[in-house]
């Protein structure tokens, strides 16, 4: 009877994972970038897709973080 439980409930988490949302994408592999990311303080690596242009965008907004931080001397260590 408990394995019956299991089997029931574990099914149903599957069915539920699995069905879609109303909102369906068209996005070819070629529009895609993967990528394996760990987090921060994580040294398990998750796969990150998204499309190109994001991930263009995403890119490019860093740099421009980075340099404005560089400019106002916030990345320096300061060590004794």
């Amino acid at each position: 009877m408990f394995r019956l439980m299991i089997v029931l409930i574990s099914s149903a988490f599957l069915f539920a994972c699995s069905s879609t949302s109303g909102e369906k994408t068209a996005y070819s592999n070629e529009d895609m970038v993967c990528e394996y990311v760990a987090k921060t303080g994580s040294n398990l690596k998750r796969r990150t897709c998204m499309r190109r242009e994001l991930s263009e965008e995403l890119r490019k907004e860093s740099e421009h973080d980075l340099r404005e931080a560089w400019s106002r001397g916030q990345t320096q260590a300061h060590t004794k």
